[in-house]
């Protein structure tokens, strides 16, 4: 069985700015990060809880 759970998200951190928020980095954010409503985000992260290990007969193109 492979699980996993979602834990935050990760992408464009902002800052409280005049006139309007202004872009500050890139960064994951936790879920229960009080920065959380700070980000655009581009992707979910998520924590592997089960997962298996598998080796390639070849190499990918």
């Amino acid at each position: 069985m492979r699980a996993h759970t979602l834990v935050g998200v990760r992408g464009a951190l902002y800052r409280p700015g005049r006139p309007r928020p202004a872009a500050w980095t890139v960064a994951g954010v936790a879920y229960d990060d009080a920065r959380i409503r700070w980000v655009r985000a581009g992707q979910l992260v998520v924590r592997l809880e089960s997962y298996t290990v598998v080796t390639l007969a070849a190499p990918c193109p």
